[in-house]
């Protein structure tokens, strides 16, 4: 996400239905042209017909803070670029009927921004405190990141945990997929040819809900997460009635702790029980070594940050 890749957005946002542009790609220290058609559709089930006209060689544009450094870097060399940016369907949030629903073209910034999600749903607010530098945050989309599905991904392991659903919509027609099921593999989903995440659809807060999520880190100014870790809690007269625990940055998709929800329900939360499933936790996790962090390290923060999540959604069901 590194914002020196990025062309200059509103060169995007002034061009016509269809361009023809160039953007220069570098790849293996040479720099080449590669022509991508640029379009720009005015309804969702339009872009999900050209979507599935162009094929795999198409790729939707929403905030491009992943797709646009992809191109430029050569990770991808798309021939067609479909923007989403006119798609109104996929802008907006409310709250009705028991559910929050989030358009897929909200930005972080823009969850930030929202009094009503946040002080209903503070957890949201540990998520746009890691999501990147302030320049990403109000540039990405909630639905690309999850629709480039990285394992470093943030919102993706606090909404799993949150039990969220995701709306799809496609040439099939609509339909809604739990998030933990939406991801296949490091990078890859259960999108369907030419569907499109329209909306991300999360339970709102009932009395005794809490819920948190604690990552780790590295470079504070445009953070990328090593290992993070969401828990959500629902508590009646101290007891614990519903639990979620969900794992990111040490598997290829989210990970929800077996046993986590176990062990936490029909007692209290206390520090015995916080322990058990930390050590659960750090057992469920599959981690890697790379640049950012060995496997073990990684290990090592997910038990240190699933008893700092449990007790910060302990705190916040009170």
């Amino acid at each position: 996400m590194n914002g020196g890749l990025l062309p200059n957005a509103r060169q995007f946002a002034s061009m016509g239905s269809v361009v023809e542009s160039l953007a220069s790609v570098s790849s293996n220290n040479t720099t080449v042209k590669t022509p991508f058609q640029y379009h720009r559709p005015s309804s969702v089930p339009e872009a999900c017909q050209l979507l599935l006209e162009l094929g795999p060689q198409a790729l939707p544009l929403a905030g491009g803070t992943d797709v646009l450094v992809d191109i430029r870097r050569g990770a991808k060399r798309p021939r067609h670029l479909v923007s989403l940016a006119e798609l109104e369907e996929l802008r907006g949030m409310d709250a009705a009927d028991g559910e929050w629903r989030i358009g897929a073209l909200i930005t972080p910034a823009q969850l930030e921004a929202s009094k009503s999600l946040c002080s209903a749903r503070p957890e949201f607010l540990d998520v746009v405190g890691v999501f990147g530098s302030p320049q990403v945050r109000r540039r990405a989309t909630v639905g690309g990141s999850l629709c480039t599905a990285a394992s470093c991904g943030d919102l993706a392991p606090l909404l799993v945990a949150l039990d969220a659903r995701v709306e799809l919509v496609g040439p099939e027609g609509r339909r809604e997929l739990a998030l933990e099921a939406f991801f296949s593999d490091h990078r890859n989903t259960r999108l369907g040819p030419g569907e499109l995440l329209v909306k991300v659809i999360i339970p709102v807060r009932e009395e005794g809900d809490g819920a948190a999520y604690q990552a780790f880190g590295l470079r504070a100014e445009n953070f990328i997460t090593v290992a993070g870790v969401a828990a959500s809690l629902r508590m009646e007269e101290g007891v614990c009635t519903r639990a979620r625990l969900a794992l990111g940055a040490v598997a290829p998709t989210p990970v929800l702790v077996p046993g986590a929800e176990e062990r936490l329900l029909g007692g209290e939360v206390g520090e015995g029980v916080i322990r058990d499933v930390a050590l659960a936790a750090r057992a469920a996790s599959a981690p890697i070594s790379d640049l950012r962090g060995s496997a073990e390290h990684r290990r090592e923060l997910v038990e240190a940050l699933c008893e700092r999540a449990l007790h910060s959604a302990r705190e916040r069901a009170q």
